[in-house]
């Protein structure tokens, strides 16, 4: 598949850029999200859960089709809450706000009743895990044929080229440029490199990065009230950096340049990452490569993208799509020069607080 074409909707333009609505749904859409949602949030026994949609789907589908039906929507909904690989995959039931599992699983559909099935392959690697995709494309192809047999359609819309998600919505087929300063950057930019440096903190300091990592990505999702209904938690994109930056520590071939947190600045290995990341959340993998193989040898590279993917992703689920860049690295390396050599000389005054470097033996560190 063309690594430049995307069977998913596009990214976000935008920080504030809402889900679909409920109500702008088609019938059949909301058909597949009510069942879904119903479905998962029922505590009875599976038939039992089956049976409470019954009604609906004998008036929607009739009753010649609805037991075949009933059987792979189960397990296509089993499949679907075992192996998500975004965090809460499956809303409420009366929120009025599409998610990206629930809009990658009518797209699922759509594509399957129009015979494409590589599309629809595509977009189970997304929205699953590999244990759960075989069940869930098969029960799926199945429920699509149902609905279609009796007449309900879910829109379709064909594979599309990736443009870049520039928030600004002009030139969107150009990257902006090089930032020079942390001040340059976007709010969802800002805050992935405000998470890296409260990770070295605490790791410099002996204490729980992973924690640290959670606790700040909580509260940047949460920073502008709840999306699609709920509270959102930061475990899963603090543990994707988390298990980036210990393969760092670990493995990498140089010392690698972060800032404090109060650092105005910004080094040429965070802009490395806001790289990597951005790329990886258009699913093209060959720059964010580049980007982490600045530090990282191959071998623990390889081993470091299915983190940093999950990184990417989990940002993009929360409405925190990052913008490529032009970057001007050499710009920012000269630009930290006058500020390791102030550091160096503020470290000789006792009691200064400053952002004193690891000292290695050894494996380079974070610094």
């Amino acid at each position: 598949m063309d690594s430049t074409l995307s069977a998913f909707p596009a990214l976000p333009l935008g920080r504030g850029t809402a889900p679909r609505s409920v109500a702008n749904l088609a019938f059949p859409e909301i058909l597949v999200i009510w069942a879904l949602r119903r479905y998962t949030a029922c505590q009875l026994p599976q038939e039992a859960r089956a049976a409470a949609l019954a009604p609906e789907f004998s008036r929607a589908l009739g009753l010649a089709r609805l037991e075949a039906t009933l059987a792979a929507f189960t397990r296509l909904a089993d499949s679907l809450v075992c192996a998500a690989r975004l965090p809460q995959a499956i809303s409420l039931v009366d929120d009025d706000r599409i998610n990206a599992t629930e809009e990658a699983l009518l797209s699922t559909l759509a594509a399957l009743q129009q015979g494409e099935t590589a599309q629809a392959r595509a977009l189970s690697e997304w929205c699953l895990l590999p244990q759960g995709r075989s069940v869930f494309l098969a029960a799926a192809g199945q429920f699509a044929r149902s609905l279609r047999e009796a007449g309900q359609v879910i829109p379709y819309e064909a594979p599309h080229r990736q443009g870049l998600a520039l928030e600004d919505g002009s030139e969107k087929s150009q990257p902006l440029p090089s930032a020079r300063s942390a001040a340059d950057l976007r709010p969802a930019e800002e805050g992935l490199i405000r998470g890296l440096r409260l990770w070295v903190v605490a790791f410099k300091q002996q204490e729980d990065p992973l924690a640290a990592a959670r606790d700040h990505f909580e509260r940047q999702f949460n920073a502008s009230g709840t999306l699609w209904g709920d509270r959102r938690g930061g475990d899963d994109a603090g543990l994707s950096l988390h298990a980036l930056l210990r393969n760092t520590t670990l493995a990498a071939t140089r010392p690698v340049d972060v800032r404090c947190p109060a650092c105005p600045g910004l080094s040429p290995d965070e802009a490395r990452l806001l790289e990597a990341v951005a790329w990886l959340q258009r699913d093209i993998v060959e720059p964010a490569e580049a980007a982490l193989g600045d530090w990282l040898p191959r071998a623990v590279l390889r081993l470091s993208l299915n983190p940093a993917r999950g990184l990417a992703r989990t940002l993009l689920a929360m409405e925190q799509a990052l913008p490529l860049r032009d970057w001007d690295l050499a710009a920012l390396a000269a630009a930290s020069a006058p500020a390791r050599k102030e550091s160096a000389r503020q470290q000789e005054v006792p009691g200064e607080t400053e952002w004193q470097p690891v000292l290695t033996t050894g494996a380079p560190t974070l610094h």
